[in-house]
């Protein structure tokens, strides 16, 4: 391949497309379907708080599918919940003039309760696989008092194997015997 080919192939088209992925999927206000309540203006607090939450439920989101633990009572919740102070913060604004204080603040904290709870269920199902991924087994789960009873049962089935195995081998040894060492051994 020369330079001339490689130079054809590298073109626009070609190097915008290289970025597209489905694999990451950047949640964008132009991809959902923006409700009644929020104004098109997009410096319009309205606006920016519904697009602030979806940014920060597709952040928690991969927080979430990314812990790889499970979760205790020392596990911060800001790993799978929006704060509202979050939202205030990234805007510019006290979260009190958005979730209270404005007409729109109703529509704006049913949604954000709304993604909060998305999120939780969504921790939650990732928990449970966590939990069934990290289930104990083997030697170590049981008690000694178990282990103790299996061993007996083991060593007394070998015994029985092993009594099996000579009676059986002293039977046929005795079947094939020839007749003239029968006599012999008095049989």
């Amino acid at each position: 391949m020369r330079n001339g080919d490689l130079d054809a192939l590298m073109t626009d088209e070609f190097l915008d497309g290289l970025g597209d992925s489905e694999d990451t999927k950047e949640t964008d206000s132009s991809d959902v379907t923006r409700p009644e309540w929020v104004n098109e203006n997009i410096e319009h607090t309205t606006f920016k708080a519904w697009d602030v939450i979806l940014k920060l439920k597709a952040q928690k989101e991969l927080s979430i599918k990314s812990f790889g633990k499970v979760a205790d009572n020392k596990t911060s919740k800001g790993i799978y919940q929006i704060k509202k102070s979050e939202v205030a913060g990234i805007i510019g604004i006290h979260s009190q003039g958005i979730f209270h204080a404005s007409k729109f603040s109703d529509d704006v904290r049913t949604f954000f309760d709304e993604v909060n709870a998305e999120l939780l269920e969504l921790h939650e199902k990732e928990q449970k696989k966590q939990q069934s991924r990290s289930k104990n087994s083997g030697v170590r789960v049981k008690r000694k008092a178990e282990l103790v009873d299996d061993v007996q049962s083991l060593r007394e089935t070998v015994k029985d194997l092993e009594a099996r195995t000579v009676k059986d081998t002293l039977d046929l040894l005795l079947k094939e015997m020839p007749i003239d060492l029968r006599r012999k051994l008095k049989m």
